[in-house]
């Protein structure tokens, strides 16, 4: 008797398996050249990349770096405000303080920053003196230009914005405060 409960057991137990294996099995495609062709798939939806339509994220535009108008820093943007559209009003820029410890942010409106996507460009480095400097070893020989960087993908985030106030009219300006925070 215990060997026919057994018996049975395995056999149903063998019969559950396969069945679950033949509803996970992936069909096999058709061997035969005569078969018709299939259907033709329907073209997929393009992907919806914004990358370089003229589209910030506005999440990428915290942290970017503000100039005054002598192209020195004079703080980064710590928030963008938005109305109830969603049209960006102002942005606020983290002024003053050491390492974050003790500055302020200061509102400006959104249409009084220029925004750019091409770095501010770096001094000039001072002419060599004429006549060769001591101790080269050049030879003549000019130092290589640096290697061309290959061209990058678009950001989706300006490279910095410029304004016209300088970092001291900023921290003479009345900070911001968010009521209900």
């Amino acid at each position: 008797m215990l060997t026919h409960k057994l018996v049975m057991t395995s056999i149903g137990f063998a019969m559950l398996t396969a069945t679950a294996l033949a509803q996970t099995s992936a069909p096999t495609p058709p061997s035969s050249s005569t078969s018709p062709a299939p259907a033709a798939q329907p073209a997929k939806p393009p992907a919806n990349n914004l990358a370089g339509q003229g589209k910030w994220r506005t999440s990428k535009l915290i942290g970017v770096d503000i100039y005054g108008p002598d192209d020195k820093k004079v703080g980064d943007v710590t928030e963008v405000i938005v109305d109830k559209t969603g049209k960006i009003e102002m942005v606020t820029v983290g002024v003053g303080g050491f390492l974050g410890i003790g500055a302020k942010d200061v509102a400006i409106p959104f249409e009084q920053v220029t925004w750019s996507d091409q770095p501010i460009a770096p001094p000039a480095p001072a002419p060599a003196p004429a006549g060769g400097a001591a101790g080269s070893t050049g030879g003549g020989m000019s130092a290589a230009p640096p290697a061309a960087s290959a061209p990058k993908a678009p950001a989706m985030y300006p490279d910095h914005g410029k304004i016209t106030m300088t970092k001291d009219q900023l921290n003479a300006a009345p900070a911001v405060t968010y009521s209900g925070s």
